[in-house]
């Protein structure tokens, strides 16, 4: 059986440097996997007017449904309120996976 064809999406407002970038897409391809998805683009979203953000709805649109990762729902900020922006996508059948775990509270 092969894998769902997913897309994954990045906002460089969220991250550091290029080895958390690294270690970003390294979480969104580990989740996919995870749930036997394959991603076949990870749209990166730059400091500044929305681009890339536009450039992953319009392939969202074109797709039936395709599932979308993001490392954390603030990486969605950019289209609008991610919570909003989620719920919906989901209302449109595109599922949206979360790949960075919430901490663990130790105490």
């Amino acid at each position: 059986m092969s894998a769902t064809p997913a897309l994954g999406f990045i906002s460089m407002s969220f991250v550091r440097n290029p080895g958390e970038l690294l270690a970003i897409r390294r979480e969104l391809l580990a989740l996919a996997i995870e749930h036997e998805l394959h991603l076949t683009e990870v749209y990166v979203e730059e400091p500044g007017p929305p681009s890339a953000a536009f450039d992953l709805l319009e392939s969202l649109l074109e797709s039936d449904g395709q599932p979308l990762v993001v490392p954390t729902l603030h990486h969605l900020a950019g289209l609008g309120h991610p919570v909003q922006i989620r719920d919906h996508l989901r209302q449109c059948t595109h599922e949206v996976l979360i790949a960075t775990k919430p901490a663990e509270r130790t105490c």
